[in-house]
């Protein structure tokens, strides 16, 4: 049986009409990034975890955060919301995911969640434009526009957040989808920073993404050596061939 275990004595009522943000492992990690960045620059709170029969079989400790779990909850508050946070440290089994993603749309549900908010990546190669950032998807008639991208049509979207998605239509809750491109086989932290500008927007809040950007340029920096270094290894190779003819 899924369920919440609080680490914290809080009053459930405490999070009503919150703003119910949540993603997963999927392309570039955005959704996973995205949200470990959210808590640590607003400070929230980690006020407990989602407990499956199956839990990833990991864990780690920090003096920051304490002891993780794979799949945290986390509250405060942004500017004048209430707004409840789920990180997935790990991702449910896949035997689990279903009913994973049906107690995410009770629990939003249960606390009357304002909107829902989930972050995901989209394959670079869906881009039609190359200035274009992100797509997004609309869910039951949101309150929640963003006027500066085209909404993901006739696309489709598979994993976790996909189910998630459509419990949360589902079950009537109000919310949005972000959809920043990414490069899907690596961690993509500059797509995580527009999923949290984004946020930021929603929130009327505003959110640093310096080290999402740092993080972003250290991966480009790694990748742009190894590029050099492959490049090298080739011309080395055809060299030693013409040695040869």
């Amino acid at each position: 049986m899924i369920k919440f275990v609080p680490l914290i004595n809080f009053d459930i009522n405490s999070l009503r009409h919150s703003f119910f943000i949540t993603g997963f492992q999927g392309f570039g990690l955005v959704g996973y990034l995205s949200t470990k960045h959210i808590v640590h620059e607003l400070r929230f709170k980690k006020i407990g975890f989602i407990k499956t029969k199956l839990m990833p079989e990991v864990t780690l400790y920090s003096k920051n955060t304490g002891l993780q779990y794979p799949f945290e909850v986390y509250a405060g508050t942004a500017g004048a919301h209430n707004v409840v946070v789920v990180v997935h440290h790990g991702t449910p089994v896949e035997k689990e995911r279903t009913s994973y993603a049906e107690f995410l749309a009770k629990f939003a549900k249960r606390i009357e969640a304002r909107e829902v908010i989930l972050l995901g990546g989209l394959s670079q190669e869906q881009r039609e434009d190359a200035g274009e950032l992100y797509r997004w998807i609309p869910v039951n008639n949101t309150g929640i526009v963003f006027d500066d991208a085209r909404t993901l049509e006739d696309r489709h979207i598979i994993g976790p957040l996909a189910l998630t998605l459509m419990f949360i239509q589902a079950y009537g809750l109000r919310g949005v989808v972000i959809l920043p491109f990414t490069d899907p086989f690596r961690p993509d932290p500059k797509a995580s920073a527009v999923a949290v500008e984004l946020v930021s927007r929603i929130l009327g809040v505003k959110i640093s993404v310096q080290r999402l950007m740092e993080e972003a340029a250290i991966i480009e920096a790694i990748e742009a050596e190894r590029e050099k270094i492959e490049r090298a290894m080739e011309e080395a190779e055809r060299r030693s061939r013409l040695t040869y003819i």
